[in-house]
């Protein structure tokens, strides 16, 4: 009996050495494949797995190519997003960039913010419009000037007009061009000091038109304004007795 286990061991050992010197001839024969990686096989717990067949290896190229091709499917689609995204702020930020000034001079004119004296209409009657009795009289100073790329000439007819609240007023800017060629020019405007802004109201003016003059030619501006009568209720106007009224000529942009 045991004779027969050392000859069944023997063999056995004859046998394990003699597939260890065939595995790497079966390689270079490409009986079985150099690239599989062999481990212990879960049924018996010890010899390699069977090699990776022909057919396993095409299975294993299409999924990677189905794994690429919906990888590069969602890269486009993250692109076409952020695309839009950027197009979407573009469009956005130049929009706002041409509506801030009509935007901001519609505030001005509506609030008086900074010094702009209000220009938007309000329904008033005729009782809202009279001047305001025994009030003490302010006066409003005119101001006018020009910017250096602008060869025109543009002062106030008169100084200074006595006003009280609710009572309209008429003053003249008179504006002359120094050059042989035709110039159109757009004013600006605002009122000092800034707190009575709100309160100063002008029905007629030239401000923010372009205002074109031929050479040597030379016009009359009328403003047409009146102080609104809150200006007696507000406690913060008890220490102003002066209003200024000043414009400034620019040379239009691209004219």
């Amino acid at each position: 009996m045991q004779l027969a286990l050392r000859l069944h061991a023997g063999l056995r050992g004859l046998g394990l050495q003699t597939a260890a010197r065939a595995w790497p001839v079966a390689q270079r024969a490409g009986i079985v494949s150099p690239w599989r990686k062999y481990t212990t096989s879960p049924a018996n717990g010890h010899g390699p797995q069977p090699p990776i067949r022909p057919g396993d290896l095409r299975t294993g190229a299409s999924s990677a190519q189905e794994g690429y091709r919906r990888y590069q499917e969602a890269a486009r689609q993250r692109n076409a997003s952020a695309l839009l995204y950027v197009s979407a702020f573009v469009i956005f930020f130049l929009g706002s960039s041409y509506a801030a000034v009509p935007l901001y001079r519609l505030l001005c004119k509506t609030t008086g913010f900074m010094g702009t004296p209000k220009t938007e209409p309000t329904v008033r009657d005729i009782e809202t419009l009279k001047p305001l009795e025994g009030h003490r009289r302010l006066r409003v100073k005119f101001a006018g000037q020009v910017s250096t790329y602008l060869d025109w000439s543009f002062k106030p007819e008169q100084r200074q007009v006595s006003v009280v609240p609710g009572e309209t007023a008429l003053a003249f800017f008179k504006a002359y061009n120094n050059s042989d060629k035709p110039i159109v020019g757009i004013a600006t405007y605002n009122v000092l000091p800034d707190q009575a802004a709100p309160y100063f109201n002008k029905i007629q003016c030239f401000c923010f038109d372009e205002q074109q003059l031929d050479p040597r030619e030379e016009i009359d501006m009328p403003v047409f304004f009146f102080i609104d009568p809150e200006f007696a209720n507000d406690p913060l106007m008890d220490d102003i007795d002066t209003i200024t009224l000043s414009y400034t000529f620019f040379k239009a942009s691209g004219r």
